[in-house]
This record gives C-alpha cells, sequence and structure tokens, in this order.
C-alpha cells in the first residue's frame, strides 16, 4: 500500500492470480472471453448505460465467477437498486457525508487484511452511535461510497470483504434509530447490488437487546448471506476461529495495536478517487 489510508489500486500479484483461478475460474482466456461477451451482452441491452471497458467489465465479471449473464444480471441489479434508492444514492460523492466520515467514527476500514487478504470493514452500531447526530441513510451513504472505492482494488475483487460489526454499549436510543426499511436495503445492498464478494459478516458485543436489532434483520437475510453471518457476543475466541488474531486490534482481542485511526484519516482517499465515483454514479438505468 503507497499509503497507510489509500487503497491498492496496483496490478494483482502472480499469487493472487491464483487464488482468482481457484476460486473464480480467472485465467487470461477466460478474462479476455468474459469481457468481450459483456460488452455485447451490454451494448446489446436497450435500458442500460454501463461504461465497457475492461477494467470496469472486470468490477462484475470477478463477483459473478465471470459469467457474463450474470455479470449482466448483477449489472442490472445495482440500477434498479439506485433508482429505487435515489433518494439516498443520486449523485451521491464523498462531500455529501463530510461531515459524518470526519467527525463520527462509525465506519472505519482497517489499514491490514486479515490472513486471507480480505479487506476488513468495522461498523460501530453501539453506544458511540447517536442516531440524532447520524442517521441511518448517512451511514448506508458511507458504506456505499466505501465499497465504490473497495472495487478499485484487484486484491479485494479476488479476495472479498469482511464486516465486523461492532454493538457495544446498544441501547434503546439506538434501536429507535433502526428501521424495517433500512434493515431491507442494507441487506438488498449486500447480497444483490454490490459488487464485491462478500465472505463473512461478524457481530461482536451484542447484548440481548441485540434480539430486537436481529428481528428487524432476519425476514430479509437470504440462506447463502446466513451462512456467512456470525454471532461472537464477548467471546473472542470464536472470532478467533474465523480471522487470526493477528489480524485483528486490541480493540477486538487481538495482537495488534489498537486502533489510533479512524474513518477521519480515510476521508481523502475518498476524495482523491472522486472521478472514479462520479464514473460509477453515471452507470444505470439509460
Amino acid at each position: 500500500m503507497s499509503a497507510p489510508y489509500d487503497i491498492e489500486t496496483g496490478a494483482p500479484s502472480a499469487e493472487l492470480l491464483e487464488v482468482a483461478r481457484q476460486e473464480i475460474r480467472e485465467t487470461p482466456e477466460v478474462r479476455a472471453a468474459a469481457i468481450l461477451e459483456l460488452r455485447k451482452l451490454l451494448q446489446a441491452t436497450s435500458d442500460l448505460n454501463f461504461p465497457d471497458d475492461d477494467d470496469f467489465l472486470l468490477f462484475y465479471l470477478r463477483p459473478t465467477h465471470f459469467y457474463p449473464e450474470s455479470a449482466l444480471k448483477l449489472m442490472r441489479n445495482v440500477a434498479a437498486f439506485q433508482k429505487e434508492y435515489h433518494d439516498v444514492l443520486h449523485n451521491l460523492m464523498p462531500s455529501d457525508i463530510k461531515n459524518e466520515v470526519t467527525n463520527y467514527n462509525l465506519v472505519t476500514v482497517l489499514t491490514n487484511r486479515d490472513q486471507m487478504g480480505r479487506r476488513m470493514v468495522v461498523i460501530r452500531m453501539g453506544e458511540v452511535w447517536d442516531p440524532k447526530e447520524v442517521n441511518e441513510d448517512k451511514i448506508f451513504a458511507i458504506l456505499y461510497t466505501i465499497h465504490k472505492l473497495a472495487i478499485l482494488e484487484p486484491a479485494t475483487q479476488i479476495n472479498g470483504i469482511v464486516v465486523i460489526y461492532d454493538f457495544a454499549g446498544l441501547g434503546m436510543k439506538q434501536i429507535k434509530g433502526m428501521s424495517t426499511g433500512a434493515s431491507k436495503r442494507l441487506l438488498s445492498f449486500i447480497q444483490e447490488a454490490a459488487p464485491l464478494r462478500m465472505k463473512a459478516v461478524h457481530f461482536i458485543n451484542e447484548p440481548i437487546i441485540f434480539n430486537m436489532v436481529w428481528a428487524l434483520m432476519k425476514p430479509f437475510v437470504k440462506e447463502k448471506l446466513k451462512k456467512r453471518m456470525f454471532f461472537h457476543g464477548e467471546d473472542r475466541k470464536k472470532l478467533f476461529k474465523h480471522i487470526n488474531p493477528e489480524c485483528l486490534p486490541a480493540d477486538f482481542g487481538g495482537s495488534l495495536p489498537a486502533l489510533n485511526y479512524g474513518s477521519k484519516e480515510w476521508y481523502p482517499a475518498m476524495e482523491k478517487y472522486s472521478d472514479f465515483i462520479k464514473k460509477f454514479n453515471s452507470a444505470g438505468f439509460k
């Protein structure tokens, strides 16, 4: 990584390409043929407007294991999702969430990856979250912006992403700040409209009252994602079965130093890639 709070846009290493071959069928031949076919499928549509350069098409081919028809379906899902949540996502730029990113440390991307090379994102929804200061729409806008940057990283395209939800100190103030509609939006995004490989979602420090949160989410969780959701409470040994403690900060019982950075330090990276974010925003229905 060129800087602690920047993304990795360099070409994938030979080792990473071997992972891609084993897990998502990627070879030079498969990649070239799939890009060509997806471009043809996209150009044949009458209602989709997506950039069709090789790199942009790869964003949709890698999470769909290089099946062009599936990649096109994902594109259509993304377009439909952006249309449905137009009020939050239309032309969403980093400047629209600067206050929430720089003044509230609710969503943090760890600078290191886990033992499998996956990006790790921490979302704090417990006592540190004041819904009156940052509502659900803004939290989702932050996550949506982060995912735009994540898909620029070949290593994240291939290895995927892990999310850690920290519910330490969750109380009724936070519960009242949540809604069924926002839960549906988040899960629709994760399961249907994110060109990323979601490898796991970990819940930690969740108190008994968390059952009320789960009641909002459970109706929208499909079986594939349910198998990738893990509930650990305060049991760090359970978490360590999935993420090596050598990859976690002391905040979560790991052997790395406690976090001394947050979303504020990442904000310049969001601005740095504003041109790409505009490009992503331009994709959708005609």
